[in-house]
């Protein structure tokens, strides 16, 4: 029984034969139009519980009088279900007037059935017939049903591998439907066909193993309408296999494993109006000749392939085509007049792609199109380029991209939308999403879950905020801001004051070497102590300004030695060079140290083109004075630890950049290019020793006077000695060997003069904890 139950759609195919017959057939008596207006509403209900597998099909053997034709006020012409029933060899039920369904084991159960069908009075009379079978493999080569008139048959039973040629022969009144779905079929039953060609008008063999279709799978059927063979495995259709179905209107293809070669040779199909092409295994862009000419097709569906692109004039041979389905794919790119051969689509959906922009040219020939959905995708603003052309749109899907600047044109005033939905987007509620939010606000034609989905996302003041309940006056820009005075949000604190401050960080000084933008800001005394809060990069589109990162600091003033020096560092991998950005530092400066007040400290720079700062800028034209000393520590055999004591007031810049190189007989074996921020490095799987390690500024290795270098003799733990250590070593030796001397030799020697330790030697490195003012940003948010 559960195979029967993932076949209950099957019926649903046949209902509008089925409603047909009702209407216009005689021979079955009259239907009074509130027992049609039961069909329809049961089959509704049926449909919607189709998807979810469920099914009406647990059978309950109905006598005469009982079933769905005999209810209060039914007339003596009324159908009653008849009642066929042999337990245990089969039993059956009515659903739906002049349908049965029967359930059973072995052949027998269809001879049975049928000896009671025809026996039948034409007030009992069947149109469709639905049949599980329990055990069967195959339908043996002889008339199953002889004699029996019927306009419909399902049989399905999950085994039946083979139909014989003769099986559904016989038949007293022509056959207009059949459906063997759920079926264990390989090859379309082309012999069991041709008995059934003359009326013949749906087919469904869907969810069954077909591999392949030839030429002669379906030879005969002229007049075949509808064909389902979705949820095979179909890998190969000769191209003129439909050919032989001249009459076709409908195609499901879905659920396959067909390739763009193999559905672009498809001939015929010239009557076709709705294909389903969906989770199949059509990759690359979608062409002019993807498909082959269909030109009365009306509704396709693409859905679930990896079609990467819409190339220009894209199914140029479908121009009556209304409805296309585009979602789920890998589309990222829509070229320029890829929808010109279109004009009559009133729906399209690119849901769920990789879309980034759309051009105005993209869609400027759709000016039927009612419906349009990019939801889930990559969009970063809203403009006037997606809409104007669309001057019939009504219902529009933006949810879950990443738009966050709606341009004051984006919305022209005849367009007439009754849908629009902007959930899932990183907003920027400032002063140019004013005549946007006004639209919005005054939008009484949309739902009011629609006008819903827009929330800020920025700024930090309005952030979840519904942009419909947003006033217009706090909708700021640039300078405006520092006004602000956010409620209750991410920098409120319960119980305390908060306000946002006049900028107190200034860029003093930008550097940007292909892989990290390094910032560094002059802040202003009267700020600390701060602590750091985030840091936020806008690009410039047009005349507009767009949040593209914000990323999370971590700071304190009380931990570094210089205050009021702030550097950051910015991966640049979601930046792109030779565009424009701005960066805004925000801190958070926390006032008394007993005070629970808090207020918004800030900084921006102006707008900065992202470019290489040339080499000539970073490098020092005296380089080996900012090098303290080199402290290095082998802890086992390959492995050296080096750390580098730079002078503070260099180690503060903001673009410093050092090199290490280690050295064995003479011979470098590793190099590390090091920002000053963080001078530490640990080198593996070094061969054995001793070394020389050799640091020199700037971002390349550099010999002579300019190199600081110390040696590594082996193995050593916790070895400190940078070269003016070794110095004070070996003076102290020189000293300890003369004040021996001086003691043996008292009247040979005069005492010494020492030179002054400082003219000397300089302290060795103190191992204390650096307190770097350079920021590792730990993590990047995408907005």
């Amino acid at each position: 029984m559960a195979r029967a139950e993932a076949r209950t759609p099957l019926s649903l195919l046949l209902l509008p034969l089925l409603l047909l017959l009702l209407r216009v057939g005689p021979a079955l008596g009259a239907v009074p139009d509130g027992e049609l207006e039961a069909v329809a509403t049961a089959s509704a209900a049926e449909d919607g519980g189709a998807a979810e597998g469920a099914s009406p099909t647990g059978v309950v053997a109905l006598g005469a009088g009982d079933g769905a034709g005999d209810g209060a006020g039914a007339g003596e012409g009324a159908w009653r279900c008849p009642a066929v029933s042999r337990p245990p060899v089969v039993a059956c039920g009515c659903d739906l007037p002049h349908t049965l369904r029967c359930a059973g084991g072995g052949r027998g159960a269809l001879r049975a059935v049928g000896a009671a069908l025809r026996g039948l009075p034409p007030s009992a009379a069947v149109s469709l017939l639905d049949c599980t079978l329990v055990g069967v493999s195959a339908l043996p080569d002889e008339p199953l049903l002889p004699g029996v008139a019927l306009h419909g048959l399902v049989v399905s039973s999950g085994e039946l591998q083979r139909v014989g040629a003769r099986a559904f022969a016989g038949l007293a009144a022509p056959l207009q439907a059949l459906g063997l779905p759920n079926n264990l079929l390989e090859e379309a039953p082309a012999a069991a066909l041709w008995p059934l060609r003359a009326a013949l008008d749906r087919l469904d063999l869907s969810r069954n193993r077909l591999r392949a279709l030839d030429a002669a799978a379906f030879k005969g059927l002229r007049n075949l309408t509808f064909l389902d063979l979705s949820e095979n495995s179909l890998s190969h259709i000769a191209p003129d296999t439909f050919v032989a179905v001249p009459a076709l209107q409908t195609l499901r293809l879905r659920g396959n494993k067909l390739t763009v070669a193999v559905v672009s040779a498809l001939q015929g199909l010239q009557l076709l109006r709705d294909l389903d092409l969906s989770d199949n295994k059509m990759v690359g862009p979608l062409g002019p000749t993807t498909l082959p000419p269909l030109p009365a097709l009306h509704v396709l569906q693409l859905a679930h392939n990896q079609l990467s692109s819409v190339k220009r004039g894209a199914l140029r041979d479908l121009y009556a085509l209304a409805s296309l389905a585009l979602h789920h794919n890998q589309i990222d790119v829509l070229e320029d007049h890829a929808f010109r051969e279109l004009r009559n689509l009133v729906s399209l959906n690119l849901a769920h792609n990789r879309i980034v922009a759309v051009s105005g040219a993209s869609l400027a020939h759709l000016e039927l199109l009612t419906q349009l959905d990019l939801a889930h995708n990559f969009l970063r603003a809203l403009t006037a380029d997606l809409t104007v052309p669309l001057r019939s749109l009504r219902e529009l899907r933006l949810d879950d991209n990443d738009i966050s600047m709606v341009a004051s044109d984006a919305i022209p005033p005849d367009l007439r939308l009754r849908r629009f939905t902007l959930a899932d987007n990183p907003l920027n509620c400032d002063c140019s999403l004013a005549e946007f939010a006004a639209w919005l606000a005054n939008s009484s034609q949309l739902p009011e879950a629609d006008r819903s989905t827009a929330i800020c996302a920025t700024p930090p003041s309005l952030e979840n905020g519904l942009l419909i309940q947003v006033p217009p006056y706090d909708l700021l820009c640039g300078e405006e801001e520092i006004n602000l005075a956010p409620p209750e949000g991410p920098l409120s604190i319960q119980g305390a004051s908060s306000e946002v401050s006049a900028s107190k960080a200034t860029l003093y000084s930008f550097q940007y070497d292909g892989l990290q933008v390094f910032l560094s800001w002059n802040v202003d005394a009267s700020a600390i102590p701060y602590t750091c809060n985030s840091l936020i990069v806008y690009e410039e589109m047009g005349v507009h300004e767009v949040p593209v990162e914000s990323i999370p600091l971590q700071c304190n003033s009380s931990q570094v030695p210089e205050p009021t020096t702030l550097t950051v560092s910015l991966e640049s991998a979601d930046l792109q060079q030779g565009h424009n950005y701005r960066y805004c530092v925000l801190l958070l400066e926390s006032g008394e140290i007993e005070s629970d007040e808090v207020s918004l400290d800030w900084g921006c720079s102006d707008m900065i083109r992202l470019e290489l700062t040339p080499r000539h800028s970073i490098h020092n034209s005296n380089n080996t004075s900012q090098i303290v000393a080199i402290s290095y520590n082998t802890t086992q055999t390959g492995t050296l630890s080096v750390s580098v004591q730079l002078w503070s007031q260099f180690s503060s810049r903001v673009y410093c950049m050092f090199t290490l190189t280690v050295y064995a007989s003479d011979i470098p074996i590793a190099v590390e290019r090091l920002n000053c921020s963080y001078p530490k490095v640990t080198f593996h799987e070094l061969p054995k020793g001793p070394y020389r390690v050799c640091a020199t500024m700037g971002d390349v290795p550099l010999t002579g006077s300019q190199e600081h270098c110390v040696w590594v003799q082996g193995d050593t733990n916790s070895n400190t000695l940078g070269g003016l250590t070794i110095a004070l070593a070996a003076t102290f030796a020189a000293f300890i060997s003369l004040l021996g001397l001086y003691i043996a030799s008292k009247r040979l020697f005069k005492q010494p003069k020492l030179l002054p330790t400082h003219q000397c030697f300089l302290a060795a490195p103190i191992d204390v904890q650096q307190h770097s003012r350079y920021v590792k940003l730990q993590a990047t948010t995408r907005l």
